[in-house]
């Protein structure tokens, strides 16, 4: 999964497994139809079929929780008038025993159940779920189907293959990655997906929407895009060759990996004048993501963030966890999870594969990615730095360790990124990350899960003394990391200069404002010339932008729409500076800041240290 948190605290750009795309079985089948045509109070029924029952009293449970998402969601909460019949059509009564679960007694007469789910997207109750990972019920327009929200499973029959008949209005039209056995094409009625688990069903998200979409394929594998945009902003076809560009690039990197022969991409974008979401992101899937972004971001935003950031790194779960994971994730319990120690992996590593790949691929300029590696130093500091990743990822369910999960994001991939550092340095610029998770991608896959206790000790076993001394002092253990003696070993140093900055955050993403206990927003500090030149102060707080009253619901919004300013243009602040009311008034400039950067010595070919880093970043 990767989450984009946009708050006044900061600006950070922040994925489920199960068996790949298969037909069906001779096993018991479990049928269930969804109606999309009829929708009551934003609400669609559901039935589930699940054939002869043999036990006195069998569970339906739905997921609490699904991989990739690291925090309970409760999709049961959405489910309503939940019901069981017989073979006759009388009710069989129904004993609810949480959020999830239901239980049917004499469930040998039981011929099916039935209920009603609301989606998440424009619920009014509280709840944790990603947008990303959500439900949207949309009549006639778009339905967004996580199927985890709408579908689950008998308990101690989560093995069992399903057949999935989903109705659906002629003008919306289906993506995604499970077989449609309906390959009538003058027939848009009715679609029947078949999946071979349960695990499967939460792999494969399907989205309906109006035709917005392009195909093409790359490198043998065949990419979908389909996207639902409200208010017809954008189309698949203006984004096309961005994404085509970073697919390409993404399996060249990937050469030698075993990865998909299908990926489907399932963009929603959101009107920020209906959703106020403060994060969206992406929920990744063996052979599809959710993608959910706001429908305002240009499409040179959507390409820079959406399609180079948020995209390319779900692309990279091919890698781990789908072919490289755990016990933990292999068996994964939807409603008792037991969770693995290896966040540094799972989402670490894809995070820093998908920021190596585009200087790698030649995308960006080496100088771009050592700036984005150090804004994830910045941001990482925010987090408890000395807390131990195996420890933070093995309960990251509970609060003390969930409130520094964004940190995956961060250090984990700056974890990936000194790991490689410290492999290319002892096999002399011929091994790296790459080709550890190459060799455990070949090892494990897909089908094949580690032993979550055991894996760190494998990988030592297959490197260098050296990775073992990291592992157990940065990883396991609670030593930060002085990032600056890995990067001098590639000829990087650590100094101040003046860059280029925004309004409200620097270059490295940084903010000039923060929240006091009154819940104002204020000037920190830290300035830029651009506020020094309109006249802010520290401690100024902060009222209007433009005319335009700034809260916390609608920071988000205003400060994205600052970076649109251009050199000239008329801004205005109404701010509160020592109990008084001020207007400030002026024309934009391109903001300078001072700031801790680093710079790429200019060193001979012939240095170690430049071999190295040519051997790092391009290798």
């Amino acid at each position: 999964m990767r989450k984009i948190f946009i708050a006044i605290a900061a600006i950070a750009f922040l994925g489920s497994c199960a068996t790949s795309k298969v037909g069906g079985s001779k096993k018991q089948l479990i049928e269930v139809a969804i109606d999309l045509n009829t929708v009551v109070d934003d609400k669609v029924k559901v039935e589930v079929n699940p054939q002869k029952i043999k036990e006195e009293s069998i569970v339906y449970q739905i997921p609490a929780i699904v991989p990739g998402t690291y925090a309970i969601s409760n999709y049961g909460k959405f489910v309503s008038d939940f019901k069981a019949y017989d073979y006759k059509g009388n009710e069989i009564p129904v004993q609810k025993l949480d959020d999830n679960s239901w239980q049917v007694n004499n469930a040998k007469q039981l011929d099916k159940v039935s209920y009603w789910v609301d989606d998440t997207f424009d619920s009014k109750q509280k709840h944790k779920i990603y947008v990303m990972a959500g439900t949207n019920i949309e009549e006639g327009k778009n339905f967004f189907l996580n199927l985890p929200g709408f579908i689950g499973y008998f308990k101690g029959k989560k093995e069992l293959p399903y057949e999935i008949t989903v109705s659906h209005p002629t003008n919306l039209y289906e993506t995604s990655s499970l077989i449609n056995k309906n390959t009538t094409k003058d027939d848009n009625t009715k679609d029947i997906f078949v999946a071979s688990r349960y695990d499967e069903i939460s792999d494969n998200p399907i989205m309906y929407a109006p035709l917005n979409n392009v195909s093409f394929t790359v490198n043998g594998i065949e990419v979908n895009f389909a996207v639902y945009s409200p208010n017809n902003v954008h189309s698949a076809k203006d984004m096309e060759a961005d994404l085509k560009k970073m697919v390409e690039a993404q399996t060249n990197f990937l050469e030698g990996f075993k990865t998909t022969n299908e990926y489907n991409i399932l963009l929603y974008l959101f009107d920020p004048k209906v959703y106020k979401w403060n994060s969206f992101g992406a929920l990744e899937h063996l052979s599809s993501t959710t993608v959910v972004y706001p429908e305002t971001y240009s499409k040179k935003q959507l390409a820079d963030g959406m399609i180079n950031g948020t995209v390319s790194h779900e692309f990279f779960h091919i890698v781990t966890p789908l072919s490289v994971h755990s016990e933990q994730i292999h068996s994964f319990d939807f409603n008792k999870p037991n969770m693995s120690k290896h966040l540094w992996m799972y989402e670490g590593i894809t995070e820093y594969f998908a920021n190596l790949f585009q200087v790698n691929q030649g995308l960006i300029s080496e100088d771009d990615f050592i700036k984005e590696m150090k804004s994830k130093i910045t941001t990482s500091m925010r987090f408890d730095d000395a807390m131990s990743f195996t420890e933070m990822s093995k309960n990251i369910l509970e609060p003390k360790y969930a409130k520094n999960y964004s940190n995956v994001y961060m250090k984990g991939a700056l974890i990936g990124m000194c790991l490689d550092i410290i492999l290319r340095e002892e096999s002399n610029g011929t091994y790296g990350v790459r080709n550890l998770m190459l060799d455990l991608s070949k090892k494990y896959g897909a089908e094949k899960a580690f032993k979550d206790d055991e894996i760190i000790a494998e990988i030592v076993s297959m490197t260098y003394p050296a990775v073992g001394e990291f592992f157990k002092n940065h990883v396991q253990g609670n030593t930060p990391i002085d990032y600056n003696t890995y990067f001098a070993k590639t000829g990087i140093v650590s100094k101040v200069q003046t860059v280029d900055a925004r309004y409200f955050i620097d270059a490295n993403n940084q903010p000039f404002i923060s929240v006091n206990d009154k819940r104002d927003i204020f000037f920190t500090k830290r300035t830029n010339t651009g506020l020094t030149a309109l006249g802010i102060k520290a401690g100024d707080v902060l009222k209007k932008v433009n005319g335009e009253a700034i809260t916390l619901q609608n920071a988000n919004q205003v400060i994205v729409k600052s970076f649109g300013w251009k050199p000239g243009d008329k801004i205005t602040m109404d701010i509160v500076r020592n109990g008084k009311n001020v207007l400030l008034q002026g024309t934009a400039i391109q903001p300078k800041s001072e700031q801790n950067t680093l710079v790429i010595e200019k060193l001979p070919e012939t240095d170690s240290r430049t071999k190295l880093r040519k051997a790092w970043l391009k290798g």
